[in-house]
């Protein structure tokens, strides 16, 4: 496991009544080298941006179907095609940035490229297309500190994010004339099928036995 980010900080008992407030502990950044050193050998799975590690967070029954089903459905899809989807376990690295994340799928249009790391160690740097499952602890980051980092990824053409509660599925695509400006879709129905990597999507696929809020009220999840 990666060790925590906090450097050791001595401090001597003048035996007077005191309380030590962590916050004016001395923060240690992890380097890239540190980070995936250890990484290659954890039996967990971490994620690292700025000198920052964090642990994957728990995923839960729905978010695990979900991802599942968008395995099958959209492998089957893509089969003789150019592109290649891959689950959570394959790490993603952000060429403009010392960033290194797994997102919940990712698909590559023809063939990989890597950012190699003592030749034992291979993070995709190419990918067409990002899917995140949201949930409560994840969402915040899915939204902001992932995505500021996605959407620079010269090859990302779309990014997906779809809830595990609900149906409700929000795209953001590359409009091509621009280069750096997205448009926003969504979908809420199960009707509606979802464009990924040029082949639709059926929205009751994605979330077939997937237990659904059907109360209007938020499930707690994570």
């Amino acid at each position: 496991m990666l060790q925590p980010n906090l450097a050791p900080h001595c401090f001597e008992n003048d035996q007077s009544s005191q309380t030590m407030d962590i916050s004016s502990l001395p923060i240690k950044k992890t380097s890239v080298e540190e980070y995936l050193d250890q990484e290659f050998t954890s039996t967990e799975r971490h994620e690292f941006f700025s000198g920052k590690v964090t642990i994957m967070a728990y995923a839960s029954d729905n978010h695990e179907l979900i991802i599942a089903n968008i395995l099958r459905e959209l492998g089957l899809l893509l089969k003789e095609t150019p592109y290649r989807i891959y689950p959570s376990n394959r790490m993603l690295h952000i060429p403009d940035s010392k960033r290194f994340y797994y997102a919940d799928a990712i698909v590559v249009d023809g063939k990989p490229e890597f950012f190699l790391y003592k030749k034992k160690m291979q993070a995709t740097t190419n990918p067409c297309t990002i899917i995140e499952v949201l949930s409560d602890s994840t969402e915040r980051k899915d939204r902001g500190e992932k995505w500021q980092g996605y959407r620079t990824i010269p090859s990302l053409k779309e990014y997906i994010l779809i809830a595990q509660d609900e149906v409700y599925v929000e795209i953001f695509r590359k409009i091509e004339e621009t280069h750096s400006a997205w448009r926003n879709e969504y979908y809420d129905q199960l009707e509606q099928s979802v464009s990924i990597a040029g082949k639709e999507l059926p929205l009751a696929e994605v979330y077939r036995d997937v237990e659904l809020d059907v109360t209007g009220e938020t499930t707690e999840n994570t």
